[in-house]
């Protein structure tokens, strides 16, 4: 497997995430929606988690991304991380993510960039509730 074959073999959003010092890793609370009956939605705290896979023992480095999907509007500043593999080709990732507004209802991407190519992506969808909690239509 050479450079630009990095992969993500787990990617999700979750309320708490560690890696122990064996290397494993645990996610609490895995979640794809959020939902406020405010005007924007505000993720508190949470985690992007992934697995990532690629040529053993060897440094990558990374650029994390969330936009709007349609508007491809950043909800987040530009992000650059590096990770290491293992003898066996794999790391885990690990970023807490605090205070993020998302400014209008809808599906927001979060994905990882190794040399400008896309290795994996999520997805939150923000749902705006009314006072009555009934589920607006989303635009």
């Amino acid at each position: 497997m050479n450079k630009q074959n990095l992969e993500t073999e787990l990617i999700l959003l979750c309320d708490y995430a560690l890696i122990s010092k064996e290397g494993k890793l645990s996610a609490l609370g895995i979640f794809e929606e959020l939902r406020t009956t405010n005007p924007t939605a505000v993720l508190a705290k949470g985690f992007l988690v992934a697995t990532l896979s690629g040529t053993p023992n060897t440094a990558y480095k990374l650029n994390i991304k969330a936009e709007h999907k349609v508007e491809k509007r950043s909800i987040l500043p530009p992000l650059e991380m590096g990770v290491q593999t293992g003898p066996n080709g794999r790391s885990n990732l690990l970023l807490e993510l605090v205070g993020i507004t998302f400014p209008k209802e809808g599906i927001y991407d979060f994905k990882i960039l190794s040399e400008k190519e896309e290795v994996g992506s999520t997805h939150l969808t923000v749902i705006k509730m009314n006072n009555n909690k009934e589920r607006e239509v989303a635009n």
